[in-house]
């Protein structure tokens, strides 16, 4: 999924896209200050098998 989220004088407005191809096509169209994220659920990580749930356990990070 992508979201596109442009700054304006009255507020922040966000639009969700399905494609990369479609997102980036209305970005390019957009006036003024905007930022395209894609993101990535943790459930399509498990689905495709690229992320076990241990390994999330067992994170490197420590805070």
């Amino acid at each position: 999924m992508w979201i596109l989220t442009l700054f304006l004088q009255d507020g922040i407005k966000m639009f969700e896209y399905d494609n990369k191809v479609e997102a980036s096509a209305e970005f390019e169209k957009a006036d003024g200050c905007k930022i395209l994220s894609e993101i990535i659920h943790f459930k399509d990580f498990e689905k495709r098998g690229k992320l076990k749930t241990d390994d999330v356990r067992n994170s490197p990070w420590k805070f």
